[in-house]
């Protein structure tokens, strides 16, 4: 770099770690509300707060604004709690959470969904953005009551029956903990429950893979085969075609180096995959204070399929959930994969 620019980035650098330092939940709020930006997914934000003592409280029609708040916390890191905001909803607009806090400061807190509905006048698809991303759970309606009470609160008023009394409400089956993981990241973007990888685990340990745990421990030189979910993908111009990829289990995030020959190889799982099997060798430098660790891949496989057996989301989804970076949003890459790929 020019000194100049290197003087500059390095103030940045400097100024933003004193302040994940020091005031992480400041800084994770401060993140997700200046979202979308650079290559970290909110749900990498919140992940890294977590680790780091900070409480973080879901999204709540009664608790949360547009943007991410804090929130008093004995215990968490520096007493504050993050709370996520609706502007985490998928397909909510700042509009109606904008009403929704507005209402909710000027005539107190809401007591049901049908009084949400009520009180601030919300179109079907928002009472169900709101439901899909478990707004409702504070008012003891979780996703699956709260999405029936949404579409029950637009259907159309049933014919007079011969006879009254209220309809017997349904007993709904309780979704599984990967449905839940899933329909979180659906709804949010991220979820507070159980890591994807986690649950995937069981599948991992039976194919014999290893975690970030074991390549954080691991000598020089060792052979491991890492799965991990796809976070950031890269190609910089000064790479000379080296690509770099971030990964990311329930233990934390390990870098990839894939020299141009494997990348062109494995084209198409560089491309696309959302979850990958990367195979390689242990790069470790202990020499700074903070060892410098990644794999150098020789093999890579795509195992976004392992995703599916969580519970059905499409691949369009998972793309925008797991996969960030200029590499994929610009994708110079792309230009020349030949027409055979699916992009």
């Amino acid at each position: 770099f020019p000194e100049s620019h290197a003087a500059s980035f390095a103030l940045l650098v400097y100024a933003s770690a004193w302040v994940k330092c020091h005031h992480p939940a400041i800084f994770a709020c401060a993140l997700l509300n200046s979202q979308p930006m650079g290559f970290y997914a909110p749900a990498q934000i919140v992940r890294d707060a977590r680790d780091h003592r900070v409480q973080v409280r879901p999204i709540d029609v009664n608790h949360s604004g547009w943007d991410c708040t804090l929130e008093a916390a004995p215990g968490s890191a520096e007493g504050l709690a993050l709370r996520l905001g609706l502007r985490l909803v998928s397909g909510l607009s700042q509009d109606v959470a904008m009403r929704l806090a507005e209402e909710r400061a000027a005539r107190g807190a809401f007591t049901s969904i049908a009084d949400l509905a009520r009180r601030t006048p919300i179109e079907r698809s928002a009472l169900e953005a709101l439901a899909g991303a478990d707004a409702f759970r504070g008012l003891g309606r979780d996703r699956r009551a709260a999405l029936w009470d949404a579409a029950a609160l637009s259907a159309p008023a049933p014919p007079l029956a011969a006879h009254e009394g209220a309809e017997a409400a349904p007993r709904l089956p309780r979704a599984t903990a990967g449905e839940q993981t899933v329909l979180d990241y659906a709804g949010t973007g991220l979820t507070l429950r159980a890591h994807p990888m986690k649950l995937l685990r069981p599948q991992l340990d039976a194919l014999g893979l290893a975690d970030t745990r074991a390549l954080a421990g691991a000598p020089q030189g060792r052979s491991l085969r890492l799965p991990g979910l796809v976070l950031v993908r890269q190609r910089p111009g000064s790479a000379k075609g080296v690509v770099f990829f971030t990964i990311e289990d329930e233990h934390g995030i390990a870098n990839l180096i894939m020299y141009p020959d494997i990348a062109e190889r494995f084209r198409a799982t560089v491309v696309t995959a959302k979850l990958i099997l990367a195979e390689g060798t242990v790069e470790r430098h202990d020499t700074a204070e903070v060892p410098i660790i990644h794999l150098l891949v020789r093999r890579v496989s795509d195992r976004t399929d392992l995703l599916a057996t969580l519970h059905h989301l499409d691949d369009a989804r998972w793309d925008g959930i797991v996969a960030r970076a200029d590499e994929v949003r610009h994708p110079d890459y792309r230009r020349d994969v030949r027409p055979a790929v699916r992009l």
